[in-house]
């Protein structure tokens, strides 16, 4: 009889360890560890999903859902850090949670419990899914292929001898030089016909290229055709003195020679258009006759260009696109739902970061940093929006865009 104080005590700390473990809305919240076990190509994972209005066998198959992308992001997690350098594979692997169906071979629901988040009854399986390695692993090795090498619109206008060269114009060396080198380096290129459909960098010369900003409608442009960054350069060449000796020995004819300078940027199109890289192009050419010299001085600008263009994107392009920043636009939700909802965003999706620029229930702007384009935050938003959400128990979220770095969401409440 002693021993029953200390079971009761015991039982009561069980207890309210569960109930704090279960509690949500609060701003300390971090992203749940979702428990998981891997046996070679066969992963044990946790699907849930809200019970609306007691229909548990809907529940059941949206938290099945839920289990494989669970599961399918693991195994897409472990897949690409070891084969490349991105320290969270989880997060960059996300935009291969649409196809997860195709991944997973079979599922077994291993156990099955309820429990509630505020007043949502919610509906939590224990699954073990058998995942199909090799399809898998494809998919993974060709998500790399397009993130490790972003898709690029080179716009490098010129002066040569005086004379202007447009950009994505023929004869424009220096702008056929640089996409040869970027080329060379595995860089996915947009063609300068299928680009000159959307771009039209009329007026582009050093002092834009300097100038250049988010707002600019050329970044815009540029996106349109299909680009990730813009590479945007100017580059004029001036002609020096002709050599007519060398060490005292008069030359058999005159020696050429030019001078080619001129500005660059790297731009990323996502977001808010970062600067990701910047600087100048130097460069000489020399050869008998003077078009010649003018030609290789151009070739050494864009070669001098391309080697620090492609050094900046090597080292950044992976934290770029795991730390893209989105804007996230939306109306319905007052202070303390907001609060909850910037909670939920931070534990249930893969936004790392969330900046509050304004928010009011008639208008609120965030700024997320997030590993991934706008379309695939969406994806995710509609993935995730019926699963843990603390809005779901009086507002549906509706996704109702994402364009150019910026999501917008509606909340209504539920009818």
């Amino acid at each position: 009889m002693a021993k029953l104080p200390i079971l009761r005590i015991t039982a009561l700390t069980l207890i309210l360890g569960f109930t704090f473990a279960c509690a949500t809305g609060d701003g300390s919240r971090r992203k749940k560890k979702e428990e998981f076990t891997r046996e070679g190509n066969t992963i044990t994972v946790i699907g849930e999903a809200p019970i609306y209005n007691g229909d548990i066998a809907n529940a059941k198959q949206r938290a099945i859902k839920d289990a494989k992308v669970n599961a399918v992001r693991k195994v897409v997690g472990e897949e690409i850090s070891n084969k490349s350098q991105a320290s969270d594979g989880e997060s960059l692997g996300s935009s291969l949670l649409s196809k997860t169906d195709a991944f997973v071979k079979s599922y077994d629901i291993v156990a099955e419990d309820q429990g509630k988040i505020d007043t949502q009854p919610i509906l939590k399986l224990t699954v073990r899914c058998t995942i199909e390695e090799s399809k898998l692993s494809t998919a993974v090795e060709g998500l790399l292929a397009d993130v490790g090498n972003p898709r690029i619109v080179v716009l490098v206008p010129s002066k040569v001898g005086g004379a202007p060269v447009a950009p994505l114009s023929n004869g424009n060396i220096a702008e056929a030089e640089v996409i040869k080198g970027l080329k060379k380096a595995g860089n996915k290129i947009v063609d300068p016909g299928t680009a000159s459909k959307t771009v039209k960098p009329s007026g582009l010369n050093a002092d834009v290229v300097n100038s250049l900003d988010a707002g600019a409608a050329i970044l815009i442009q540029a996106q349109s055709s299909g680009a990730e960054v813009l590479v945007v350069g100017s580059v004029e060449t001036e002609d020096q003195t002709p050599v007519t000796a060398i060490g005292g020995k008069q030359l058999d004819r005159p020696l050429f020679n030019t001078a080619a300078t001129g500005p660059y940027k790297v731009i990323l199109l996502w977001g808010d258009g970062k600067v990701v890289a910047s600087g100048n192009g130097d460069a000489r050419g020399a050869d008998i006759t003077q078009k010649v010299s003018r030609e290789k001085a151009l070739a050494g600008w864009a070669e001098d260009v391309t080697k620090k263009v492609n050094k900046q994107l090597k080292e950044e392009w992976f934290n770029l696109t795991e730390n893209n920043t989105i804007i996230l636009k939306f109306t319905g939700l007052d202070a303390d739902e907001s609060t909850k909802f910037k909670d939920d965003l931070a534990e249930l999706t893969a936004a790392k970061d969330i900046n509050v620029r304004t928010s009011n229930v008639s208008g609120s702007e965030w700024e997320v940093t997030y590993p991934g384009k706008d379309a695939l935050f969406m994806d995710e938003l509609v993935y995730k929006k019926d699963r843990g959400f603390t809005f779901l128990a009086t507002k549906k979220m509706n996704v109702k865009s994402a364009a150019r770095g910026v999501v917008t969401l509606e909340f209504t409440p539920n009818k």
